[in-house]
């Protein structure tokens, strides 16, 4: 086994801390220490400076920098085991999940290149074994897409839609393995997306799902819902996504007035 590299503070090169910020200092070396993890001067399995050369510095006491340790080992960046000192922790490798956009742009904005390769593709008419969503559409006709979806090359997600197709007619003429859907229907049909709705579960790999997406069975996978609604509120898509949970997280934000 490689042995941990020991980090002298040349290598990490901590910030000075403000005394006169409302911020507390334990919570400003939480950040600082966040920031040296986040972009790599502090690596995965590295030992980070004794906790004594810490506190001096940043020019804090001892029970100063315990509690900003102990803040980043609650939330799993780092570990403090007995005679061998404070470690910090491998990270999965995982991007933040945005919900409020397709999946080719989620791609886009995090500079990678969706693509797809579709698993199934046929039209269809709905029936009492599509979706429920579907119950007051019996008899319309339908697109049943499934995709694996990438990033990059990357195999990331499986996708299972059924789309109305009664203002996008012929739609199964079109390579999704070349087209995003959402992509097809404002070029060629004019058709605008509204609204996503979103649920959000979890679940573990089956053997084809998991040989898909190249991890083992039972590995946990992050499900999201969606159900999608065009310009005139009318609701046309819905979509089954299972993501690997270990590329992906979803993340939200809520701000409460004061």
């Amino acid at each position: 086994m490689t042995s941990a590299v020991h980090l002298e503070l040349s290598d990490i090169r901590v910030a000075v801390l403000d005394p006169d910020s409302p911020v507390p200092l334990y919570h400003q070396i939480e950040e600082d220490l966040r920031r040296l993890i986040k972009e790599g001067a502090a690596p995965s399995d590295s030992l980070l400076p004794p906790e004594i050369v810490l506190s001096q510095a940043y020019n804090v006491g001892r029970h100063t920098m315990r509690m900003a340790l102990a803040r980043l080992a609650a939330d799993g960046l780092i570990t403090r085991r007995a005679g061998r000192g404070t470690i910090v922790k491998r990270q999965p490798d995982r991007t933040r999940f945005l919900l409020d956009r397709s999946f080719t742009r989620q791609m886009a904005d995090m500079g990678r290149t969706a693509r797809a390769r579709v698993l199934e593709q046929r039209t269809g008419t709905i029936d009492e074994n599509s979706p429920d969503v579907f119950a007051v559409h019996l008899g319309s006709p339908c697109l049943v897409l499934n995709r694996l979806r990438f990033g990059d090359d990357e195999p990331v997600g499986i996708q299972y839609s059924t789309i109305l197709t009664e203002h996008c007619p012929d739609l199964e003429k079109y390579d999704f393995n070349q087209s995003g859907l959402y992509d097809v229907l404002a070029r060629e049909y004019r058709l605008t997306v509204k609204e996503i709705q979103h649920t959000i579960t979890a679940t573990v790999a089956d053997a084809e799902q998991a040989e898909l997406l190249q991890i083992a069975v039972g590995d946990p996978l992050v499900v999201v819902r969606t159900t999608t609604f065009l310009d005139n509120d009318q609701f046309f898509e819905y979509t089954t996504s299972l993501y690997r949970a270990d590329k992906y997280e979803y993340s939200t934000r809520h701000t409460y007035a004061a």
